[in-house]
């Protein structure tokens, strides 16, 4: 009796997690450029024999020769079925040239034993002493974001930019107002055989760091990224916006979402007017002054060159306000073109090196890391952008990917 009953429970998480996948690829299937078909039920077989071998869903990039990724959903890493998953994927590598990759994938929502579990055989996958025909096993969210990156390779920057950045600030509003999400989090020992979820790893990052604890019942979560823009019309450093209500209190938080594989990224630009407004700077100090003169010459090698007075008050005197800067370049902090509350942030979100920080943890992580590697001992580099030499100076900081 006990046997049947497991295996229902492992019938239910199984198909609870198939469903979770075909929504999935069913959002990116609807992402407009991206040109992806998705397909469930694939089989393919030797000329004249049945078509035995199996995956569950293909996804083709219709413009790269229709080159075509398979993925096989489980909820639970075992070794009986993942051999049978390579023995399948060995096949259909052989009799299908349009396959290039095959993935094994599972839900973010896994126990952190099937976490391990899957961990282990994708490093088993990519070390240099075993030979697999699967090419990683991966959570359903890292599955999203090979496709999303794979799709847009051929775009053009900006429309690639602006579709994956658009997608990364939608899927975090969905998560947050998921309610199975929610569900998990409620009581995850009584859901996480039935409900599944591609995003709940991160939805629990997000709610720990807002301060929301292990034990606090989540009622509501209400979330929005349509962020009134800056008093300049520019864009706040808030992305998402969201309310949690537990049984205790109410929670609101904003995010900065940082949704880049580069090392470096613009997090400020303007006039330098700006900055020293932010900085409670007298507009007659030597140091308003040298900041000026920055702008106008553009660069710390033009400023050297050209007011030597102005490039050491710099280097001696801008460092001493490197809370000042992180607080107003990454969050928004005492920014002059603020005009609503919601526009500063107070978490900021890596995707693609997944990280949440609070605001008060990032600043000084953040110093103590790159203040070396910026310029006049700050965490930035500091430039201009381009064609706007002595109007405006852009500011470029640091990533969790810059190691």
């Amino acid at each position: 009796m006990d046997f049947n009953i497991d295996n229902q429970k492992k019938s239910l998480s199984g198909s609870a997690s198939n469903l979770t996948l075909s929504e999935l690829l069913q959002k990116i299937q609807e992402i407009p450029k991206l040109n992806v078909s998705v397909k469930k039920g694939y089989s393919v077989g030797y000329e004249n024999y049945e078509k035995q071998f199996k995956m569950d869903y293909a996804i083709t990039f219709n413009d790269f020769d229709n080159e075509t990724w398979l993925v096989k959903s489980t909820s639970s890493i075992r070794t009986d079925r993942i051999y049978g998953n390579e023995f399948f994927a060995q096949n259909i590598k052989l009799v299908d040239k349009n396959v290039k990759k095959i993935f094994v994938v599972v839900p973010d929502s896994i126990t952190e034993k099937e976490l391990k579990n899957k961990n282990d055989y994708s490093n088993k996958i990519h070390s240099e002493t075993y030979v697999s025909f699967l090419d990683d096993v991966l959570t359903f969210s890292e599955l999203k974001d090979f496709v999303l990156s794979h799709a847009s390779e051929k775009l053009s920057q900006g429309i690639s930019a602006n579709i994956l950045g658009n997608n990364a600030e939608d899927s975090i509003v969905h998560l947050l107002t998921d309610k199975n999400n929610i569900l998990l989090w409620n009581d995850y020992a009584k859901h996480s055989q039935t409900i599944k979820s591609s995003t709940y790893h991160w939805f629990s990052q997000i709610l720990k760091v807002s301060g929301v604890s292990e034990q606090d019942t989540v009622l509501d979560i209400v979330a929005t990224n349509s962020i009134p823009k800056l008093s300049n019309r520019g864009y706040p450093k808030t992305d998402v916006s969201f309310t949690i209500t537990t049984e205790q209190e109410e929670i609101t938080k904003n995010i900065s979402v940082k949704n880049t594989s580069a090392d470096t990224v613009t997090v400020h630009e303007g006039a330098v007017d700006d900055i020293i407004l932010a900085l409670n700077l007298d507009s007659s100090s030597s140091l308003a002054n040298s900041l000026k003169e920055f702008q106008a010459y553009g660069s710390a090698k033009g400023l050297k060159e050209n007011n030597e007075v102005a490039y050491n008050t710099l280097v001696d005197e801008i460092h001493k306000y490197n809370k000042e800067l992180v607080n107003f370049f990454m969050f928004g902090v005492n920014s002059p073109l603020v005009n609503n509350p919601i526009q500063v942030a107070d978490i900021i979100l890596y995707t693609k090196n997944f990280e949440v920080i609070s605001r008060d943890l990032y600043v000084d992580e953040y110093i103590e890391k790159y203040s070396s590697k910026g310029q006049f001992e700050t965490p930035f580099k500091w430039t201009y952008p381009s064609k706007k030499r002595g109007q405006k100076v852009q500011i470029k900081g640091f990533t969790n990917n810059k190691k």
